[in-house]
């Protein structure tokens, strides 16, 4: 049996569902109870009454037959790759890598995997299987917070990753959750790094979500994000190198090293605030919820949703607001 996101199910025919936005990628969850313990995740510690929950998406199971069925009727539906998620049970990644086989003799869609990779030998296990890239997820952008929220040794994750990179360029992803303790000078630091060794990063906004540890946390202010969404789109694009960013002694962003009316050329057609990640991946309402802000867009943005973009900010960067952003980035 899979779980399938209820996005997806419908693309492929598979479920009757209204849908705002489609999905570009087809999303498959294997395994039920991870064993991890991410504070942040439903499914963490092995509890079986998450399973059909990760991010705010619903994950109704299927065959594996009906999947291939899905497939084999629809086509690609639209769909520009498979991003196969799964969970660690304690099974290792044979399961994964056999599956990533089984999908490829159904789909000629490049095909994601991302799991609990624990040794170099299991991220080319997978791709060896015909898998595009491998998603190592970080997850937290510091050491203290990784510790605290995931468990475990930040640096030796680093460098699993790392590793990775190195031996299979442009070919290993990570995911960065803004708002879970980190400074911003943390994340954008780290992302820098990150992408100079050829690493994808995908942006998220950390989701309380009902039953985890951290269900009484809040959500990153929508200010925040949008500043970390328009520093890594600088990043990832080479407009702006790291070092021109300026920052408040307590990490806090002030400055992207452009005056307002450059920022507002260079961002004007909002592809900074659009999801991030794998080519062709738009997560649709994986942060948000139907009806409130948006963080990361999952299609392109209307003339008026810029605008709105761009005012967060613009008010947001070094806490003056627009007068602000000009004086400092031409002091800068």
């Amino acid at each position: 049996m899979m779980r399938i996101s209820a996005g997806t199910a419908a693309v492929l025919g598979l479920k009757k569902i209204r849908m705002a936005v489609i999905p570009t990628t087809a999303y498959l969850l294997w395994g039920d109870g991870c064993t991890r313990r991410c504070a942040f995740c439903p499914q963490a510690g092995g509890k079986k009454n998450g399973a059909d929950r990760l991010g705010r998406v619903d994950w109704p199971l299927f065959a594996v037959s009906e999947l291939e069925a899905g497939f084999s009727r629809s086509g690609e539906a639209g769909l520009q790759r498979i991003c196969l998620q799964g969970v660690w049970t304690g099974r290792g990644i044979p399961e994964l890598a056999a599956l990533v086989q089984r999908l490829k003799t159904v789909s000629a869609l490049p095909v994601c995997v991302s799991a609990w990779i624990d040794q170099v030998r299991e991220a080319e296990e997978l791709l060896q299987a015909g898998a595009e890239r491998v998603s190592i997820a970080l997850d937290a952008a510091a050491p203290e917070v990784y510790a605290a929220i995931k468990g475990g040794s930040f640096e030796r994750r680093l460098e699993l990753l790392l590793t990775c990179a190195r031996r299979r360029p442009g070919r290993i992803v990570t995911h960065l959750i803004c708002g879970l303790g980190e400074t911003e000078r943390e994340l954008l630091a780290l992302t820098a790094e990150l992408q100079k060794e050829q690493v994808t990063v995908a942006l998220f906004a950390f989701t309380p979500l009902k039953g985890t540890a951290l269900s009484g946390r809040r959500p990153p202010e929508p200010a925040q994000y949008r500043r970390l969404q328009a520093a890594c789109y600088l990043l990832r694009t080479g407009l702006v190198p790291f070092s021109r960013f300026v920052f408040s002694p307590e990490g806090r962003l002030l400055s992207l090293g452009l005056s307002l009316e450059e920022l507002q050329d260079t961002l004007k057609d909002g592809e900074a605030f659009r999801t991030s990640g794998c080519p062709g991946c738009n997560r649709p309402y994986y942060n948000e919820r139907p009806g409130g802000f948006i963080y990361n867009y999952p299609r392109p943005l209307t003339a008026a949703e810029t605008k709105e973009a761009m005012a967060l900010l613009a008010a947001g960067l070094d806490g003056r607001g627009e007068d602000g952003v000009g004086k400092m980035a031409a002091h800068h």
